[in-house]
């Protein structure tokens, strides 16, 4: 009869053991699908909105519309503009309204997982120009930008000086 209990006891608490093991498992299981879900849809993004004419005049910008990102307020935008909405999620939707013809276009797009910030060329956008929407880094636009700039456009600051610094040190002192 003891023999009995304690083979009873120990099925228990194996059973225990496993239930144990399983519930633990459920809830891991819970959390990691937590986890991803909030990083896939809580996570913020920066879309630079961009109506510049490019270095390379492969097409020009627009003279004047209103974008709109996932139903947020239309802003107007002019040639050489540029500004910026902060979305939440990775699937969005752009809206564009041209001033002068009145042509609307709306198109979806996805922001990769892992990338902060991106822009999108409003202008490659509306006539049909791949890649319209593309990672933005301030390295990268540094770059670009300090190409663009040629020698004669540089700008030397060993000219420059403070003619009121050089005239105090060659002023005799007032007793």
């Amino acid at each position: 009869m003891n023999g009995s209990k304690s083979e009873k006891n120990g099925q228990n608490a194996q059973n225990v053991k496993k239930r144990r093991l399983i519930i633990r498992a459920g809830f891991l299981a819970v959390y990691v699908l937590l986890i991803v879900l909030m990083i896939h849809s809580g996570r913020r993004h920066t879309i630079l909105i961009d109506n510049k004419d490019p270095h390379d005049g492969s097409y020009s910008a627009i003279d004047g519309m209103e974008v709109s990102i996932d139903n947020q307020e239309p802003l107007e935008y002019y040639r050489g503009d540029r500004d910026k909405a902060v979305v939440q999620g990775q699937k969005h939707i752009i809206k564009v309204e041209i001033f002068d013809d009145g042509r609307k276009i709306e198109k979806s797009f996805a922001v990769p997982l892992w990338t902060d910030m991106v822009i999108i060329y409003v202008p490659k956008l509306v006539n049909g120009i791949e890649p319209w929407l593309e990672p933005f880094t301030v390295t990268e636009q540094l770059e670009e930008s300090q190409e663009s700039i040629s020698p004669d456009e540089e700008i030397s600051f060993q000219s420059m000086g403070s003619p009121q610094l050089e005239d105090l040190g060659k002023a005799s002192p007032t007793p």
